[in-house]
Parts: structure tokens; sequence; C-alpha cells
């Protein structure tokens, strides 16, 4: 089971370069997807307004801290980080574990010029490396640019590792979009790690990046491009670190000793948790909740007699859902106290765990959330409600509904007041169905609710849809 350290709600793998290496070579070895992030404050920041990032974070197989100020939060969280691990030094440490393993890397993104120096700096390198693609796509939001293209060039190279470098967060939701598609078992989104190896941008010297004042050396370099990201950064991180140190350590820790007991009820496993939990009693709670999660059973937290706990059990509790997941199980909460409830509201990581009330609603559990989507038909115009979250879970179903409408339709009324969570994969699918039917005449408008929205402001897609204030009443 992962060793992880949440900040700020996002749990970070607490691995130094070294084993990191190991866990890339784990990857490749299984020949299963899996996704990396090498996530720096502005990463954080960022998935603190952005739900999908966010989710995307807790669902990933390796988030590496890219950034100094993490791994000193980590230090002020009482859960100390092994080392700082960035993607510019990771990726040439990578090309040379490549070339004396046989790997082959396909690079995806950045300038042309830049990415095309940038492979042949990796492969004077490391003689024998096996760079079997090279693409920059035009720019274009991941939503509109040619997938299809850029999926079969990967899937004809069958590289080993994908190195996505659309900066963040485009390149995670780029590639988290497509992880049915990709065959690769290591992505990584890299950021501008192409510009530092083709020299483009220039590292700070090694003092600089050590002491954590290497964004001071960027911001030099490029004043009028990063001055607005790094003081939104720097104000929002000290903030939020402020506030979770403040909820994490405002309880008195119990003089008893802390204790982690299991027992089994019904379908379930039932672990409790007692008093101040910290490192000292992580490997035990790792050891029950990986035991219980290979049982046929879910898995019960029982917190109401937690007085504490540190980043490190929160980031465990943070990957139990994934872990729960991928054995077809759940992990539920119950018992929280109130001074949990205020951890997990300041790290946005309520909306990660299912919490209960009561032990029986625990015990019995629930479906997981849905979406409805009711369709009405008048003569040659369709509308459709949605309800819920649009998500990649039941985004099959709402294709299923799209793909029934009959093509003699002259307009489609997609009605999204009531959906509370929306993807960028659902989006890039609504789109395809717009273009599809813009082919035939037929006209496709949506009208956001709060949450689809916002979505589409920051992305930037607001002109990308016939976005409409009211619709007409097909019922």
């Amino acid at each position: 089971m992962r060793n992880t350290v949440a900040i700020l709600g996002i749990p970070i793998d607490d691995l130094n370069t070294e084993q990191v290496m190991e866990r890339l070579d784990e990857f490749v070895a299984s020949q299963r997807f899996h996704q990396v992030a090498t996530a720096n404050t502005d990463f954080l920041i960022q998935g603190l307004d952005d739900p999908e990032l966010k989710a995307i974070l807790w669902t990933v197989d390796l988030v590496v801290p890219d950034g100094m100020p993490i791994v000193l939060a980590s230090k002020w969280l009482d859960a100390p980080l092994k080392e700082r691990v960035t993607g510019a030094d990771l990726v040439p440490m990578l090309a040379q574990r490549a070339a004396q393993k046989g790997y082959k890397i396909f690079m995806l993104g950045g300038k042309p010029e830049n990415a095309q120096k940038a492979k042949l700096w990796m492969e004077k390198e490391n003689p024998g490396l096996q760079i079997v693609g090279c693409s920059s796509p035009a720019p274009s939001h991941i939503v509109t640019m040619d997938n299809e293209k850029i999926l079969a060039e990967i899937e004809a190279a069958q590289p080993d590792i994908l190195l996505v470098a659309f900066g963040n967060p485009k390149q995670e939701k780029w590639i988290h979009m497509h992880r049915d598609r990709l065959n690769v078992p290591v992505c990584i989104g890299v950021g501008g790690t192409f510009d530092f190896l083709a020299g483009a941008t220039v590292r700070a010297p090694e003092w600089m990046q050590k002491s954590g004042f290497e964004w001071l050396h960027r911001l030099c370099q490029e004043p009028k491009r990063l001055w607005r990201r790094y003081m939104r950064d720097i104000v929002h991180f000290a903030r939020f670190i402020t506030l979770q140190l403040w909820v994490m350590r405002r309880r008195k820790r119990t003089q008893g000793k802390a204790r982690v007991a299991d027992i089994t009820l019904g379908d379930c496993t039932v672990i409790s948790l007692v008093g101040s939990l910290d490192s000292k009693q992580l490997a035990k709670f790792q050891a029950k909740a990986e035991h219980a999660l290979n049982l046929p059973s879910h898995l019960v937290l029982d917190l109401q007699n937690t007085t504490d706990m540190d980043s490190a059990i929160l980031g465990t509790l943070l990957n139990l859902p994934k872990r729960a997941a991928f054995v077809g199980r759940e992990v539920r909460l119950v018992g929280v106290p109130s001074h949990l409830k205020s951890v997990l509201k300041i790290s946005q990581a309520q909306s990660r765990l299912r919490v209960y009330q009561t032990f029986t609603d625990a015990l019995r559990g629930q479906l997981p959330e849905t979406l409805e989507v009711r369709t009405t038909l008048r003569g040659s115009l369709a509308a459709l409600v949605l309800d819920g979250a649009a998500n990649e879970e039941n985004r099959p179903y709402l294709e299923l509904h799209l793909r029934q409408l009959p093509n003699f339709l002259d307009h489609v009324e997609l009605d999204m007041r009531e959906v509370d969570f929306l993807d960028i994969g659902t989006l890039a699918l609504l789109h395809r169905f717009a273009e599809e039917r813009k082919k035939f005449g037929c006209d496709v408008s949506l009208m956001p609710g709060e949450a689809v929205g916002r979505l589409l402001a920051r992305e930037k897609l607001t002109t990308a849809f016939d976005v409409v204030s009211s619709l007409s009443k097909a019922a």
C-alpha cells in the first residue's frame, strides 16, 4: 500500500528519487496503464478550484512532490516527505533508465522546435535510447483537438513510457481522459521539461533548487507571464496550509495509547481508529486495511474515538477508495468527529470519502450516485434533461441516450441545470455529438447550471457550444 502525505487534500507519495525510479520499473513490468503526476505548488492550488483535477489526483498511481514548498509543508505537518522529485530531474533519469533497460519513449506536446531539441539531447546523452515518437500537436483545447490522430500515433509506436508536455492541468486531464485507449504502462505529465532539456529555459542554480527559491529564478526569467500565478500561489498556499495546520493541531493529543482494532460484521470489516494517530500506527493501519480489502468484504472505518490524525494517516485514508475500487470493494466512514470533518472540509476531501451517520447505514451501504437522463421528443425537437454527476462511470449510459436519438431531428436541447459534476471526457463526448449532428443540419444547444457553467468558463469553452439561458419546452 502506498505511503502518502496529504497536503491540501492531495496524497503525495513519500518516496525518494531512486524509489520513484523503482516504482516506474514496476509499472513498466506490469504492462498496465499507470498515470504519474509531478505536483508543484501551482498544481495543488489549481486543484482547490478545479474539482476534476483534484479527482484525477486522487486516482493517479503516483504523485511526486515537484516543489520545495510541498516538502517544507510536509515537515510543518509532522509527516516529512523524503525529498523533492522534480519532473525536470526525473525525465533525464528516466531516459537513462530506458536506454539501459530497452524501454521505448514517446514524446507528446511542447513547442515543436524545443521537443525536437530535447529529443536529440536525450538520444545524444543516452546511446541506444529508443524514442519512438515525438509529436507536437497545434495548440488547441483537449476537447477540440484531433485526439484520434494522436492516439493512433501512440498505438502504432507501442511505447513503454509516454511523456506529455501540455502543461498542467491539460496534460493530466488528457492522460486521464484517454486512459482506456492508452495501452502505455507509464504516462507522465512533464510540463515544461522539454524546454529545460532543449536549453530554451535555464534552470536555477542547484543551491536555489535545494533551498526552495527556484521559483524566484523562473520569475526573473519570465516576469510578465509568471508574476500573477506566483503571487496567487504564494497567498493561497500559505493560507490553506495555515488552515490545515490549525485544524489538525488544535486538538490536544490524548495521553492514552492509540489503537487500531478490527472486527468482522456481516459482509464488512470494521476497523476502529482510537486516539491520536500518526506515523507510528500507520503500518498497522495499512496492514489491517489491506487484509480487509483482500477479503470478500467492504471496509468500514470507525472514527468516533479518533482524536487526531496526522497527514500521513490522512494520505492513506484518501488512497483507500482507489485501492478498494480495484478489488470491487467500498470504504465507508462512520462516526466522524466534528474536528475531523473540519480537516476533511479544509482539505476539500469530503467528496472523496463516503461518510455515513450511523453504523446501520454504513453496514448497509448505498448505491453510488448515478446520472439520470430523461428524453422528451416533440416533432423534430428533442430535449434531454441530465441530473446528477456526468462522469466517466456513467458516460456510456449518456452516450447510449445520445445514440438513440432519431436522425431526422432539427434541434437537440441539453438541459444541464441539475448536473453537479461534469468531467472533460463527458464534455468531449457532448462536443463530438454536437459536431456530428451539425453535419446533418441539426443544432445542439446547452443550458448549463452552476457546476457546468463554472467548468465552461474555467476551460474557456463557452464559445465551443451553443450555450443558452433558457430552453424551449419540449414536454
